[in-house]
Formats: C-alpha cells, structure tokens, sequence
C-alpha cells in the first residue's frame, strides 16, 4: 500500500482537512519568517548578527503577510469547540480532556531542553557560548507560543460556556474592549511605566484578552456562524484592513507585526495589540473566501498527503526550526564556507534559496530524529486519572515557567547560567509537567502496581 493511500484510510471521514492546511501553513510561513530574517554581515575583521526588519525597515511591510498568529488561535478555537464538547457529552472531566490536549503539545519540548542543556553544559567547560555563531537564546524564542496556547486551551470550558450561554458575541466584545483599553495605555500614559524589554508591562493583559478573542472566533467556525455569502467574507476583510490603516496610519500602532530583535521599539505581537484582532479578521476573510475551491482540492491523495505528513510533526517542526537554523549557521559561517557582504544586498538576496534549502534538510533530519515525541501516547492504565485540582495547578506552573521561559528570549536573564537559561525555572517546569501527563505516566503507572 502507498503512502499516500496508507494517509487516506487513517483520516476519518470527519476531519475537517481545510482547518488543517491553514494549521500547517500558519506554522510554515513562521519557520519561513524566522529562517529569512536573520542577517550575517562581515566588515572583513569579525561576523555581526543582524535582524532585516531593521536592517531594511522597509520589509516590517511583510510582517502583515508572515504573522499568521491570528488564525492559528482561530482554527485552534474551531478545533478546540467540537474536541470539549464531545468530551463533555462523554462524561470526560475537563482536567483529563485538557491533559490529553496538553500532551501532544509539550511532549517535542522536552528534547529540546534537553538538547540545550547539554549544550549548555558542554560549551560552559569548554570553548565557552561565545564560540557560537548566534545567539542560542533564539533557539528558545519558539517556547512562547506554547504558555499562550495552552492558557488558551485550558480556558476552553469555561469560555465555551460562556460562547453557548450569551450567544456567542458578548466575551467577544468584551475581549475587543479590554484590548483597545490596554491599548491605549500602553501606547499613551503608560508607554514608560514598568517596561520589560522596553515593553510596557501593563500590555501583558493583552496576552489573555487578544488571544482569548481569537479562540472565541474559532467558536463561531465550529457553530457555523460566521459569514457564507462572498460579499459577506469580502465586507468582513474590508472591515480589517481599514481598521489596521486607521490604527497603523493616524493611530498610534506600529507597523511591525512582530518583535524587531536589538530594539525596544513597540510591535503588536510581543505583547499582542488589538491590531493583531484587525489582522486576523483579514486572514479569516481570505480563509472563509477560499474554504469552499481549497477544500474539494484537498480531496486529491496526493494533496492531502502533503499537508497531512508536515500536520503530524507540527509542534516539532515549529519548536526545532530555530534550533535547525542555529546548526546551519554555525556549520556554514564559522567555517568561512558561506559567503558574507557588508550589509543587506544583491548578494545576500541572491543566497537566501540555498540558505532556506539548508535550513529545511537540518530541520528535516532533526524532526527525523526526535518527531516521535510529538506521537499520540498510548492510553493511560485505567484508574490514574488525576484529579482535575492537580490537573489545573499544573497548567499553572507549566504557564508560569512557559512566561520565565518568554523572559529568558527576551533577554532578561541571568548571565551567571549557561547560555542564560533559567535553570531553577526548570523544577517547576517538571512539576507542571508530571502534573499534565507530559511525562511520569509510566512511573506512576508501575506505582499503582
């Protein structure tokens, strides 16, 4: 039998294939994004580290393409609606539905700690992390994303309740009005006060209030709800871009959809900004547009394959692709094989294809090695369901690290560890861990023997 046949008969017949295309591109096109902005120049003497969003200000015009957050916490809350209710029909508890859902996901990080404590320890006694030719905090910068998805999750019962009791829109609003509130804090009174990173602190609610809205939409995928006519998903868009030109143009929001590394300038990712809903609102338009062609293209063998194979390793291929290119890095430019310009030119444009190409073949031989974490893990013995008190503290704690975690990326940590890590953050993150189910379930499974 092929591969490909081998696909089809293990999809069922339920699967709504289109949420997992936008899946796989959203987390494709951010790998793509990582991989094309990271710059190495030389003034012949030494290797500097650049970033092109600053480098070239004129490419921040790409992050509205490449920033594709918003959809994915979308396609997450239409996923997320129809898994917590058929659980919830069954009898399930949310603290063992949500500790199911939680382990595909943290499951592939446990490697790459591990690999980067290694790391950490071997270059700490001998050459020194100064050997490296990137800064291997960016092989971490992917961990964010998981303490905002995971609260996300956890929040599914009780915002699903809330979605099916006040119809739908009322935590919508809600969520859109506490994030134009922290909005205009952030950009206005409160720009310099408290800042980390020169991030004002205060935009942290942005966090839950941004993202928490996001998911709510997916609510309204799964119910059917959202707009089916052509001029509908067309209006829906409009609405979108002319909010982001309002915001972005007269409005005191900037540009860049993400982070600019090496500045404290403001961006609407990190912490999220209200501009990220307008932006998202765009990417549903165009979703809603193309769902229908898209869809009965998706029914071709050979089609789904090609997303159905990169969507079973979807959380490997994101947490490893920086880990990937800090490998291609150093292989290529500490050894003097890859040639560097002055700046950002011709030249350097003229080198990105083989560079991404590299990047892929390091990233496919490491999801090769380690893709088997991200594997569904067998049922657990029947008996050693936790209770949903414990389950629920350990959300706590794996989000509490997972914020340490966003800290250490962003630059705050301690220069007495190796490599920066916050390795104290590490005993928590193992409680959290135990806690979900992530690991320990084979221990606890022989206990109860």
């Amino acid at each position: 039998m092929s591969l490909t046949q081998r696909i089809e008969e293990q999809t069922p017949a339920t699967r709504d294939r289109y949420l997992d295309l936008l899946r796989v591109a959203s987390i494709l096109l951010v790998v793509l994004g990582h991989w094309m902005v990271r710059v190495f120049t030389t003034d012949d003497v030494e290797v500097a580290e650049g970033y092109l969003l600053k480098a070239v200000p004129v490419t921040q015009w790409a992050t509205l393409l490449f920033n594709v957050m918003p959809i994915f916490f979308l396609v997450g809350g239409a996923l997320n609606a129809p898994s917590w209710r058929r659980a919830r029909e069954e009898g399930e508890p949310a603290a063992d539905w949500l500790r199911r859902r939680s382990r595909r996901l943290l499951r592939p990080l446990l490697p790459l700690l591990a690999l980067w404590l290694t790391i950490a320890v071997v270059l700490g006694a001998t050459v020194g992390e100064d050997a490296m030719t990137l800064d291997p905090d960016s092989a971490l910068t992917p961990i964010w994303f998981l303490a905002a998805y995971l609260l996300v999750t956890a929040l599914t019962p009780v915002t699903l309740r809330l979605h099916e009791w006040a119809g739908g829109l009322w935590l919508i609003a809600a969520c859109a009005v506490v994030a134009v509130g922290v909005d205009v804090l952030r950009f206005g009174p409160l720009a310099d006060w408290v800042t980390i990173e020169g991030q004002p602190i205060i935009g942290g609610v942005n966090y839950l209030a941004v993202y928490v809205l996001l998911h709510q939409l997916g609510y309204l995928w799964a119910d059917d709800r959202l707009p089916k006519r052509p001029w509908q998903q067309v209006a829906l868009g409009l609405g979108g871009a002319a909010a982001l030109v309002v915001m972005i143009g007269p409005g005191p929001y900037p540009l860049t959809m993400v982070p600019i590394a090496g500045t404290d300038l403001p961006n609407n990712l990190n912490p999220p900004s209200a501009a990220l809903v307008a932006l998202g609102l765009c990417q549903l338009a165009v979703a809603l547009l193309a769902h229908d062609r898209v869809t009965r293209w998706l029914q071709d063998r050979r089609v789904w394959t090609a997303v159905a194979l990169p969507g079973s390793r979807l959380m490997t291929l994101y947490l490893w692709h920086q880990t990937a290119m800090l490998a291609v890095a150093n292989a290529t430019i500490l050894t003097g094989v890859w040639p560097l310009s002055e700046r950002v030119d011709a030249s350097w444009w003229v080198t990105r294809p083989l560079w991404l190409l590299l990047c892929a073949a390091a990233l496919g031989a490491l999801v090769a090695v380690v893709g088997r974490f991200e594997s569904p893990p067998p049922p657990r013995p029947a008996g050693l369901a936790p209770r949903p008190a414990a389950a629920l503290a350990g959300v706590g704690v794996a989000l509490s690290t997972g914020g340490v975690g966003w800290l250490v990326v962003a630059g705050v940590s301690d220069p007495a560890m190796p490599l920066g890590l916050p390795l104290p953050a590490l005993v928590p993150l193992a409680v959290g861990l135990i806690a979900l189910g992530v690991v320990g379930d084979r221990l606890t499974a022989a206990g109860s023997r």
